[in-house]
């Protein structure tokens, strides 16, 4: 699964480049005015963003140095460590909490 990147936009600018079902997650004016790199996950159920696809977002970020905001249905919980560790805000629809190999097992069912 991989993220669509929109690099140093104002946050206010934000909810302009959401899909309808993520816009309701962010007051923009929370994160202030600085810009910010947004990087934004598929908006459905099925799309869990699990480590891989954290490290994935990572690595194609190493250059940026403006703070990482993160928006996606739901993350595991490793995901998310990975994601705070990098000092990125997240926003999801959904916490589950399952780690990555509890989502594995439940999709191979």
């Amino acid at each position: 699964m991989k993220a669509t990147l929109h690099r140093a936009i104002p946050p206010a600018t934000i909810p302009t480049r959401l899909p309808p079902l993520f816009r309701p997650l962010i007051d923009p004016k929370r994160l202030g005015v600085s810009p910010v790199t947004l990087a934004v996950f598929p908006a459905t159920s099925a799309a869990v963003v699990s480590t891989g696809a954290a490290w994935r977002l990572l690595a194609r970020l190493s250059d940026v140095p403006d703070p990482l905001v993160v928006v996606g249905y739901n993350f595991t919980q490793d995901a998310v460590a990975v994601l705070q560790e990098a000092r990125a805000t997240l926003f999801a629809v959904s916490n589950f909490w399952w780690s990555d190999a509890r989502w594995q097992a439940i999709r191979q069912r």
